[in-house]
């Protein structure tokens, strides 16, 4: 008669041949691999030097998908205190025959185990409780991650040694997992577990993580890589709704190429746009274009539109003579630098528009602009006009600012998505289209047009992807420091990212001040550079620059604002009908 599976065996037995592969330190499965690993060590209960005293939950987060699997059977006292006086009974005969023998005294060591032995017993016969412990860690990957896994599982094999323990992965050890963390699988799979009190196990449990509920305008990130609970972001109340509020709506997002950068940003954009907020993209290489065409965006070229009748913007307008004067300098200044504008200059250019503005108020085309600058009877208006001309209706360059209809206003309508493509830039038009979007975003967001934003979901925000390219744009460094001054009051989030943190420290603005930052993969030496910018203690901004230089794709260390919280590592979990409507609409940098 054949002899039944024993009931923990019945799960190996009915998919083992078919799903699961054990090989010699590991397991594959259809979705993946699993490494499984646990630690063995000797000493006594109660000894102050035993390693599992040294072993705490930390040494499990190795930033990627971990079981952590802690099980505890308490033992009876009796059973405990018998085996224990057993074995202090043949330490103290051997150690008494080898004194007999050898003359040999025993250790200090020898003495400190005698004396915890001595202790457990006692406090094992006052009824202390106690218990047998076994410990099971795996990490499971996808089958294209096998060596990043590995890397992780040796990570924390040497913590483990650093600890006095040793760390156990060979072929009995996979198999036993399987029986270990398969649903009412066996919880002590006999290796050798040892015996705790309590307090000794208390340091191997996680914290309980406290709760944070989202509020009215926040994103979901993911989750918390050692807490398992779900980071939310709000540009007004931070990552932590309890503590004060950030100073700036501002967020930095952190990583060498590869990180993760672009997703997160556009899954942060997206969930903005749901929420009826109007969003506008600064988008370097034009990745974002058919994404934004997808959800009913508008993609402005980084030069003149292909629409004969249409423009970039119209520059030249203002509520009263003294803006249209500041629209007027902003243009030349623009166009040639802050050096043109001489006492000469400006004082013609101030009489042309205050001649223009008795004559007709209100906005002005560049055509008509030249015809009043041409009144002017001073040798100082000849460079302005020198510099117009082209761009004044039936100028070689008429498309940026002098046709009947503009792709840019500051009132756009809300809930709308603006992407603003710079691949086609070409150098000789980078300062012009550069100083396109300053004025647009400083009239549109600084200024404010719009009424005043009566609700956290509803406004503007502005996404600035590969901002080390505008970190090195005069014009643009100093409209990031202005936005990031204003954007909270003005009820706007700003968002930059950058793979190259030491132009934030070259250029300091308001954006690396009390800013939110989202930390991906980083050097070290770039790490510990930016952390000490934030104002983090050296010895602390070490230990984090080192978990940066190691932390894997589509993970983030979140940098509450101006140091309000610790900073604790974020899985940005984006949900896969997304990625999969990336990947049919052809965006690149789209992670797994």
């Amino acid at each position: 008669m054949p002899l039944m599976p024993e009931p923990q065996d019945q799960f190996a037995a009915s998919i083992a041949s078919e799903a699961v592969e054990i090989l010699e330190d590991h397991l594959l499965f259809p979705g993946g691999y699993l490494l499984p690993l646990s630690a063995r060590g000797a000493g006594v209960p109660g000894m102050t030097d035993r390693p599992w005293s040294r072993l705490t939950a930390d040494v499990f987060y190795p930033n990627l998908p971990v079981i952590y699997s802690l099980a505890l059977r308490r033992e009876p006292p009796d059973v405990l205190r018998g085996s224990l006086r057993a074995r202090r009974t043949l330490f103290e005969g051997f150690m008494m025959a080898l004194a007999e023998k050898t003359g040999r005294r025993p250790s200090m060591a020898e003495r400190s185990a005698d004396h915890a032995m001595d202790a457990a017993e006692s406090e094992l016969t006052f009824g202390k409780p106690a218990f047998q412990i076994a410990l099971m860690s795996a990490l499971f990957v996808e089958r294209n991650r096998f060596e990043e896994a590995e890397a992780a599982r040796r990570v924390i094999e040497s913590i483990l040694r650093a600890r006095g323990l040793t760390a156990q992965r060979l072929f009995y050890i996979a198999e036993r997992a399987l029986h270990h963390f398969q649903p009412g699988g066996k919880l002590f799979p006999g290796l050798d577990e040892p015996t705790l009190f309590l307090e000794e196990t208390l340091p191997l449990l996680p914290a309980p993580s406290r709760q944070v509920l989202p509020v009215e305008d926040s994103v979901w990130i993911g989750t918390h890589a050692r807490d398992g609970r779900d980071v939310h972001f709000s540009f007004t109340k931070g990552l932590d709704p309890a503590v004060p509020p950030p100073p700036h709506a501002t967020t930095l997002i952190l990583g060498e190429p590869g990180a993760g950068k672009t997703s997160l940003l556009r899954w942060i954009m997206l969930q903005r746009l749901l929420q009826g907020r109007t969003v506008i993209s600064i988008d370097p290489e034009g990745e974002n274009n058919k994404l934004c065409e997808a959800v009913g965006g508008k993609v402005v070229p980084a030069g003149i539109p292909e629409d004969k009748e249409t423009c970039l913007i119209h520059p030249l307008q203002g509520e009263n003579p003294a803006e249209l004067l500041l629209a007027v300098r902003f243009l030349i200044a623009a166009l040639a630098g802050e050096s043109v504008l001489s006492p000469g200059v400006q004082a013609a250019l101030h009489e042309a528009v205050k001649r223009r503005w008795e004559r007709r108020p209100g906005a002005m085309s560049i055509a008509e602009f030249v015809e009043t600058l041409g009144t002017i009877n001073a040798p100082e208006a000849a460079m302005p006009l020198a510099l117009l001309r082209p761009f004044m209706r039936g100028g070689l360059f008429e498309g940026f600012f002098d046709r009947p209809k503009s792709l840019l206003s500051p009132h756009f309508p809300t809930g709308q998505w603006w992407n603003f493509d710079l691949s086609s830039l070409r150098e000789e038009n980078r300062a012009i289209v550069h100083s396109v979007l300053a004025w647009f975003l400083y009239h549109a967001v600084t200024v404010g047009k719009q009424p005043p934003v009566l609700s956290t979901v509803e406004g503007m925000d502005i996404f600035i992807d590969e901002g080390w390219r505008l970190l090195r744009s005069g014009p643009f460094t100093d409209l990031l420091d202005e936005l990031g001054r204003r954007a909270r009051k003005r009820g706007v989030g700003v968002t930059l990212i950058t793979h190259l943190p030491a132009d934030l420290m070259k250029n300091p603005t308001s954006l690396s001040l009390a800013s939110t930052a989202f930390i991906g993969r980083l050097g070290p030496d770039e790490a510990f550079a930016f952390y000490r910018s934030l104002g983090v203690p050296e010895s602390e901004a070490r230990r984090n620059a080192e978990t940066t230089s190691r932390l894997p794709p589509r993970v983030f260390l979140a940098a509450p604002s101006a140091g309000r919280g610790a900073l604790f590592p974020v899985l940005v979990a984006i949900p896969p009908t997304w990625i999969q409507f990336w990947k049919q609409l052809g965006a690149t940098g789209v992670t797994r």
